[in-house]
């Protein structure tokens, strides 16, 4: 009896995971435009004259871990074949829920052919999408031809844990988004790859002695009869 529950503590220990219970939870930003140009149904019109912030809300991440997170443009590409940059930021959070922008060039300006990154230096303290002091991350400032491409961008282990941060301040976290030329696309999608917390070794010491006093308890029975 002793070997037998010996060995189940020890496969007890052993057999549990560094993490489990794996999730992937997908966000879809909703759509800004019509099905134009090379965009589709689920177009997120980025448009040269705006601006954008998306947040998203209510992300409960309490007791997980994020493992990975990508942030994907589908069939990217630029209007026309002018120089271009799309500035890509992680906040903190936003003013407003779901998709905001504000207009940062003139309507009737075409090309747009300034190039400033709405969500960095001075500009952002100007920002009218953000309270001033939202904590801010840089990403990304990738460029586009006129053929459509699929983008996907990877957060790196640092940016991993800072992303972690964010949704602990209040379960949100939101992306700044500068099209400076305009940008067709099927939609963007956002990824978070989650798992459960290792068990803390104070757990698997209190299952320890659960079991070694259940059978200490056990063999104070077999010599009393």
């Amino acid at each position: 009896m002793k070997r037998t529950i010996l060995s189940f503590v020890t496969l007890v220990v052993l057999g549990l995971p560094a993490t489990a219970l794996a999730d992937t939870l997908t966000f879809q930003a909703p759509a800004t435009g019509a099905n134009q140009g090379s965009g589709g149904a689920q177009q997120f019109d980025l448009d040269h004259h705006l601006a954008y912030t998306w947040r998203i809300d209510n992300v409960n991440l309490s007791g997980k871990t994020i493992t990975g997170a990508t942030l994907t443009f589908a069939n990217i590409r630029n209007w026309d074949s002018n120089a271009n940059m799309l500035f890509i930021h992680l906040l903190d959070t936003a003013k407003n829920a779901g998709v905001a922008s504000f207009q940062d060039a003139p309507a009737n300006q075409a090309p747009v052919t300034s190039i400033a990154d709405d969500f960095a230096g001075t500009l952002y303290n100007s920002n009218p999408l953000v309270n001033p002091g939202t904590a801010n991350t840089f990403l990304a400032s990738p460029s586009f031809t006129t053929t459509a491409v699929p983008y996907v961008y990877t957060f790196t282990g640092a940016q991993l844990q800072i992303l972690s941060a964010y949704f602990a301040n209040q379960n949100n976290i939101a992306f700044g988004i500068d099209p400076d030329c305009h940008f067709w696309n099927n939609g963007i999608t956002f990824r978070l790859e989650t798992a459960n917390n290792v068990p803390e070794p104070a757990t698997l010491a209190l299952l320890g002695t659960g079991i070694g006093g259940f059978f200490l308890k056990r063999r104070r029975k077999q010599v009393e009869v």
